[in-house]
This record gives structure tokens, C-alpha cells and sequence, in this order.
């Protein structure tokens, strides 16, 4: 990877080797990258079973283990021309008088995911992280508990097949 490449509107899809219980299996959206500030992104598929009801029934995701005890309403929205995420945070107070244009897409995130400066580009370069273009089925992911293995099982067979490693081999 370009050290000056810049990851924003990735999408991270962590390999069947990461075992840290926070991105294992996980798919995160970077919603802001630089090699001098670092990186910020949130978890897409790990649904928490709750919904905030202020605005409407909008699904909360774990976003990652930095200030898991924050909640952040967010608007990811796949646009098709030009092909792109369009990604807006919030901030407290709000309404649907504040969000025009961007009630479609809301998710909560309990925290998020970051890294320091550096640190993305040396996991990515160390094979932690697969990085992948977003498309609509990843940014509207109807099947987030499934989400990681369909996209392992895209990527390669030898992925598909680490994939498919149980969480704990000595189960097996």
C-alpha cells in the first residue's frame, strides 16, 4: 500500500487470521483516513438487539471499542453517479429538521474504531485487514451476521477456506 494512500470510504474486512475479539470477522467502513491524523471508522455488521425510537426504530451497531459508552447517529447512503458513500455524523441535539436529505441509511453506533497515526497502514501492509471498495450491498447489508464469510468466500478459495475455521479449532 502507498503510504500516502488515503483509505477514506474503504472498507477494511479483516482477515480469518485476526483474533482480536473487537474485528474478528468484522467489516469496518473508514469514515476518515490520513497518514498524519490517523483513522476512525465503525463496525457494519455487528448488530446490537436494540433500536433508538427518538427518531424512528434505526439499528444500533457495535462501531468498534473506542468510547463504546458514546452513541452516534450516523447516515451511511450508497449514491450510484458518481458510485460512492455518502457519510454523515451527527451530533446531539437532533431532528429530522436538521438531517435534510440524510434520514435514509441511519444506524447508531455504540463507539468506534480507531487507529493512530500509522498504525492502518502498518496492519494493512501486515495482511490484517483486506482492504475492498464499498458497494451497496456492503453499505446496505441486509445480512450483517453473515456478511464477513460472504465476502471471504468472494475474495479466494484459500480466504473461503480460512473462513470457514471454526472460532475455537479444538472444538472441531
Amino acid at each position: 500500500m502507498n503510504a500516502d494512500a488515503n483509505l477514506t470510504g474503504s472498507l477494511l474486512v479483516a482477515h480469518p487470521s485476526l483474533r482480536d475479539p473487537n474485528f474478528r470477522r468484522t467489516i469496518v467502513f473508514v469514515s476518515q483516513h490520513s497518514p498524519e491524523d490517523g483513522a476512525m471508522g465503525f463496525v457494519l455488521n455487528r448488530p446490537i438487539d436494540t433500536a433508538v425510537n427518538e427518531l424512528a426504530d434505526v439499528p444500533v451497531y457495535y462501531g468498534g471499542p473506542v468510547d463504546v459508552g458514546q452513541m452516534l447517529l450516523t447516515s451511511l447512503q450508497w449514491r450510484e453517479n458518481p458510485a460512492m458513500v455518502a457519510f454523515r455524523a451527527f451530533v446531539a441535539p437532533v431532528d429530522e429538521d436538521s438531517m435534510p436529505g440524510w434520514t435514509h441509511g441511519l444506524r447508531v453506533f455504540a463507539g468506534y474504531s480507531g487507529w493512530t497515526p500509522g498504525q492502518l497502514e502498518s496492519e494493512v501492509a501486515e495482511n490484517t485487514w483486506i482492504v475492498i471498495p464499498p458497494t451497496r450491498e456492503w453499505i446496505e447489508m441486509k445480512n450483517p451476521e453473515s456478511a464477513w464469510r460472504k465476502v471471504m468466500h468472494a475474495a479466494s478459495p484459500l480466504l473461503h477456506l480460512l473462513a470457514e475455521e471454526p472460532d475455537d479449532p479444538g472444538l472441531n
